[in-house]
C-alpha cells in the first residue's frame, strides 16, 4: 500500500461508520450486481419471447434502448459524464419491460423508460435516487393507463408486432384473486412455467425462483430482504388465506402480480436497501407485511410497487432506528441484570456480617458532651402554627412601633444628657485654664524673716560642733 493511501485512510477514518465499513466488505460492486441481474433477467426475456412471440422482444429493445438514449441526454443536461458501463440503466429498462403485458402499446412503454431515467436523474444520479424507477414509472402507468397495464393476451395468444393486437385480452391472476376471491383452473406445471395471463416476466414462478437462489449465491441479492419480505408474507397468507386451500392460495398469490418478480428484482436494489443486517431485516418485514395488507384488504393490482416505494421512503433511516433501538435494548437487559436480587444480596450481606454484641466487660465509649449547652427544663412549648388574622397581626406591629419610639426617645434622651455632662466639663475645664495665670504671690511691703525649725538630730549636730 503506497503512501497516499494510507493517508487517505488516515484522513477519512473518523468519518467512517462500523455497519458502514461491514456492509461494504460483504456486498459486491454494483457493476457486478447489475451483471447478473441482467443474466437473469435475460432467462425470463426467452421465455416470454417462446409462449408471447416476438412483441415481447421488440418492447424490451425499444425499453432499453429508450433508457440508454435518455441517460446520456439526462447526463448531458445536468453536466454529467455519461457511463456507459453502468448496467444499471439496461437492468431498469428490462425490468420496465417484462412487468408490461406483451399486449401493450409502444408508446406507452417509451413513456414508462423516460420516466424512469428522469426519476433517476432528478435524485442526483445512479447513488443518491430514493426511490426505485422502475416502481415509480410502472406505478405511474397502472395509475394512468390502467385498462392498458392490467389486461393481459389470452394464454398461448400471441399478439402482432404493428397495428392491432389481434388477441383477446383477459384478466391476470391476481385479479381473480382480489375481485373474485377464487383462482382460474390451471394445471401446477402451467403455473410453475408461468403459463398464465399476466406480466411477461413476472408469472414465471420455477425460473424467477431460480433466479433468486442464484442471486444469493453469488452475494447480488440480499437473502434477509428477500427472505423476510417473503416469509413474512406467506405467514400472514396462511391467516387470511383467499379460499380455503393454504397451499393453493400461496402458490396463486406468488405467481400473480408483481410479488416475487419485485422481491428478487426490485426490493433489494443495492441503492436503495438499507446498510446494517438489522435495517435488512425490518426493511424485508415492512415489505411483506404491508404487501399483504394492501393486497387483501386494498383490493388493488399491482399493490406490491406501492409498497416497495413505501419501503424505500422508510429505508433511510431503518439503520438509525435499529441502532437506537439495540441499544435501548441492551441498556435495559443491563439495568435489569445490576437490578434483579439487589436486595437479596444486600440482605444476605446484611445477615452475614459480624455485629458486635455489647457484653459486661466491653468498654462503652460516650460521645464528648458539650457542657456549654443551656439546661433543659422538660418544658414543651407548643408552637402555633395557626397564622394570626388582621387585627392580631395589626396589634402587633403597633405594639412593635410603639417599643421601637420607645428605644428611639430613650436614646435620644440618654445621649442628650451625655452630650450636656460632655459641655459642663468642657466649660470648667476651659474654665480652669483661663482662671489659672492670674494667680500671682504678692510682694509684702513688710519684709519679715520666717524661722524655719531645724530637726533634733541637726540641733544635736549643732551644738556638738560648738
Amino acid at each position: 500500500m503506497s503512501d497516499n493511501t494510507n493517508e487517505l485512510l488516515d484522513k477519512f477514518d473518523s468519518d467512517v461508520k462500523t455497519y458502514e465499513t461491514t456492509a461494504v466488505r460483504r456486498q459486491r460492486k454494483s457493476k457486478s450486481i447489475y451483471g447478473d441481474q441482467l443474466i437473469c433477467l435475460t432467462a425470463l426475456l426467452g421465455m416470454s419471447v417462446w409462449q408471447n412471440g416476438y412483441r415481447s422482444l421488440i418492447i424490451s429493445i425499444g425499453s432499453v434502448l429508450i433508457c440508454v438514449l435518455a441517460d446520456m441526454v439526462f447526463c448531458r443536461m445536468t453536466h454529467k459524464t455519461y457511463n456507459p458501463r453502468d448496467l444499471s440503466t439496461i437492468a431498469s429498462g428490462l425490468c420496465i419491460a417484462l412487468m408490461m403485458p406483451a399486449s401493450v402499446h409502444y408508446g406507452i412503454v417509451a413513456g414508462g423508460a423516460l420516466l424512469a431515467i428522469a426519476v433517476k436523474h432528478i435524485f442526483g444520479g445512479k447513488d443518491n435516487y430514493i426511490f426505485n424507477p422502475t416502481c415509480v414509472a410502472v406505478a405511474f402507468l397502472i395509475i394512468c393507463y390502467p385498462n392498458d397495464m392490467l389486461l393481459y393476451p389470452a394464454v398461448g395468444s400471441k399478439p402482432a408486432l404493428w397495428g392491432d393486437v389481434g388477441v383477446p385480452l383477459v384478466s391476470g391472476v391476481e385479479s381473480y384473486l382480489l375481485k373474485l376471491g377464487t383462482a382460474p383452473d390451471v394445471s401446477l406445471e402451467n403455473l410453475m412455467l408461468g403459463n398464465v395471463a399476466g406480466p411477461m416476466g413476472s408469472t414465471q414462478f420455477l425460473i424467477i425462483a431460480v433466479c433468486g437462489v442464484c442471486l444469493m449465491m453469488r452475494r447480488s441479492l440480499s437473502p434477509l430482504v428477500t427472505l423476510c419480505g417473503l416469509g413474512s408474507y406467506c405467514a400472514l397468507t396462511a391467516l387470511f388465506p383467499v379460499f380455503s386451500s393454504i397451499g393453493d392460495t400461496m402458490l396463486m398469490e406468488l405467481s400473480g402480480g408483481y410479488l416475487l418478480f419485485g422481491l428478487v428484482f426490485l426490493a433489494a436494489d443495492p441503492q436503495t436497501v438499507p446498510k446494517t443486517a438489522k435495517g435488512k431485516i425490518l426493511y424485508g418485514l415492512i415489505i411483506g407485511v404491508v404487501g399483504c395488507l394492501f393486497r387483501h384488504f386494498g383490493k388493488v393490482e399491482g399493490s406490491f410497487l406501492f409498497v416497495v416505494l413505501i419501503a424505500n421512503a422508510l429505508s433511510l433511516h431503518l439503520d438509525e432506528m435499529c441502532e437506537a433501538a439495540a441499544s435501548a435494548v441492551k441498556r435495559s437487559f443491563a439495568y435489569m441484570k445490576g437490578s434483579m436480587g439487589k436486595y437479596e444480596k444486600l440482605r444476605s450481606e446484611a445477615e452475614n456480617e459480624s455485629r458486635p454484641k455489647l457484653t459486661d466487660t466491653m468498654e462503652i465509649i460516650v460521645p464528648p458532651t458539650n457542657y456549654n449547652m443551656p439546661p433543659i427544663d422538660n418544658k414543651v412549648i407548643k408552637i402555633n402554627r395557626k397564622k394570626p388574622n388582621i387585627i392580631t397581626r395589626y396589634a402587633d406591629n403597633m405594639r412593635i412601633k410603639r417599643r421601637r419610639d420607645e428605644l428611639v426617645r430613650k436614646k435620644q434622651i440618654r445621649d442628650g444628657e451625655n452630650n450636656y455632662m460632655n459641655a459642663m466639663r468642657m466649660m470648667i475645664g476651659r474654665h480652669r485654664k483661663e482662671a489659672a495665670p492670674k494667680t500671682e504671690e504678692k510682694k509684702s511691703l513688710i519684709p519679715h524673716i520666717i524661722k524655719q525649725p531645724q530637726k533634733k538630730s541637726q540641733q544635736k549636730n549643732n551644738k556638738q560642733g560648738q
